[in-house]
């Protein structure tokens, strides 16, 4: 009787280390991915650098903004008062992904001001010449605006090279030659590092996201933190700088060019 009792008393004790650990794993949600939250980026670190206030930034020598998409819950009298001087609203994702407040963020950005510009996500799952196709069927690019934005990142499971450049070309081709100028790009420095520097053009400019240091490449702008706190942006958002002078900030504005070639 007593041999059966030990394994017995064993599992009685084993049973709430077991269901803390199972617990533990069910608490730990990982990174979302930018559909859920717009939070995957290779070079983040989350939750260990201090949020950063729009006194922190604000400076005649700074030019900055901020992106955003349907996500930020935005009130856009109060933002007024902190004013960024730019913004990049998500206009669309992968195939036929459309961002439910686009319009509407466009519209608000406009009347406040703002010089806007529109970004679309790139996926792996679709053609690029397509997602441009999509971009462009909802994207707003009147002259004055900021130029079009491809966003790429890395996902967990990768393509192989050659189809992510091709493909990739094919978006950056397909702008080109719709609107005549080519798409500013959004990546971290691996990412630029291992697609898109020897198969890009220079006048794919690049917006680098890095949170621990400047970029260690030539960038047009930087998004420095995803913990920026803005007056009638609910939560955090992503502070982006500007490297220039607001005057040279100009150089990026769309308008209608008729001497077109590809890559």
């Amino acid at each position: 009787m007593k041999k059966h009792l030990v394994p017995l008393f064993c599992l009685i004790m084993l049973m709430p280390v077991t269901a803390s650990a199972r617990n533990s794993h069910k608490s730990h949600k990982g990174h979302k991915t930018h559909k859920t939250n717009k939070t995957h980026k290779a070079s983040r670190v989350r939750n260990l650098q201090p949020s950063v206030s729009f006194n922190d930034v604000v400076s005649p020598d700074n030019v900055w903004g901020i992106d955003i998409s349907h996500y930020q819950d935005i009130n856009w009298v109060e933002l007024s008062s902190q004013k960024p001087n730019f913004v990049f609203i998500k206009a669309s994702e992968g195939l036929t992904f459309q961002d439910v407040k686009y319009m509407e963020n466009y519209s608000e950005a406009k009347k406040l001001g703002i010089l806007v510009g529109s970004y679309h996500f790139f996926s792996y799952s679709s053609s690029g010449k397509e997602q441009a196709t999509n971009f462009l069927s909802v994207a707003q690019h009147k002259t004055g605006d900021l130029l079009p934005v491809l966003d790429a990142e890395f996902r967990k499971k990768m393509p192989e090279k050659s189809l992510v450049t091709t493909e990739l070309t094919n978006f950056v081709n397909t702008i080109y030659e719709k609107l005549g100028h080519y798409p500013i790009i959004y990546c971290n420095y691996a990412y630029y590092k291992l697609y898109l520097e020897e198969h890009m053009p220079p006048k794919c400019k690049l917006w680098i996201v890095d949170y621990k240091e400047k970029p260690n490449c030539e960038w047009a702008f930087w998004q420095k933190t995803d913990r920026f706190k803005l007056a009638g942006i609910r939560g955090h958002v992503d502070l982006n700088i500007f490297n220039g002078t607001i005057l040279s900030l100009q150089n990026y504005l769309y308008k209608d060019l008729t001497s077109k070639s590809v890559l």
